[in-house]
């Protein structure tokens, strides 16, 4: 009796730890050159949706050839599982159809909480005629700037965006506590003292339909 007892009083010990246990997940620095989307599921993806009524995450984000399809409704963001930092990030996106607001985004560093869409994280801005403007989501800061909410920086360099229906090309490098954004081969943003040095990378449904494909990370050079 009490040899079968102690195995038992082991394991319910070590259910009450596992509740009361933080897990802390170790940024990934990337080795090699790897595919974040395998192009064929969201395996290494969380889908994060504002509950609504009647509302599903896998209405919002699916997959078909080769594609991440994403409604714009409701809005939220689908996450990598993995925390990463220094690397060049990859990412190409089109919309895919008219809608009164063409909006959407790329968070690099988020962190904290899933309650609420805009993360606390640097948004690397795909909004139609915005592309590659950045927004300091929920208290973010960078270049030192103070930010009591959400705060918009404006890129620095000419309209880069392709034709509606086109692809377009996004490159985020990572560096430390730095970051450049690219849209289509045209630096349009960069800025350093990020307030942290690691996070999720997500990618955002804010209204329009839009596609992502081609998504993968690298070690700097």
């Amino acid at each position: 009796m009490n040899k079968l007892i102690t195995p038992l009083l082991i394991l319910s010990a070590m259910a009450i730890i596992a509740d009361e246990m933080v897990v802390k997940t170790e940024p990934v620095t990337p080795a090699v050159k790897t595919a974040l989307f395998n192009g064929k599921d969201l395996s290494g993806w969380i889908k994060v949706i504002n509950k609504e009524e009647g509302c599903c995450p896998d209405k919002t984000w699916s997959v078909k050839n080769g594609i991440i399809s994403c409604t714009g409704q409701p809005f939220g963001y689908l996450m990598t599982q993995q925390s990463y930092a220094n690397y060049k990030l990859h990412v190409e996106y089109r919309w895919s159809a008219k809608a009164e607001q063409q909006n959407s985004g790329i968070f690099i560093h988020k962190t904290g909480p899933d309650n609420f869409f805009l993360p606390k994280s640097i948004e690397t801005q795909l909004k139609d005629g915005n592309a590659g403007d950045f927004v300091l989501l929920s208290k973010a800061t960078l270049n030192g700037v103070e930010n009591t909410k959400n705060k918009r920086i404006e890129r620095i360099g000419k309209p880069s965006e392709k034709p509606f229906g086109e692809w377009n090309s996004v490159e985020i490098i990572i560096r430390g506590n730095t970051i450049k954004s690219s849209i289509n081969g045209v630096l349009q943003n960069e800025g350093k003292d990020i307030y942290t040095d690691a996070g999720n990378i997500c990618l955002q449904s804010e209204g329009g339909p839009i596609e992502f494909r081609n998504i993968t990370i690298e070690p700097l050079d």
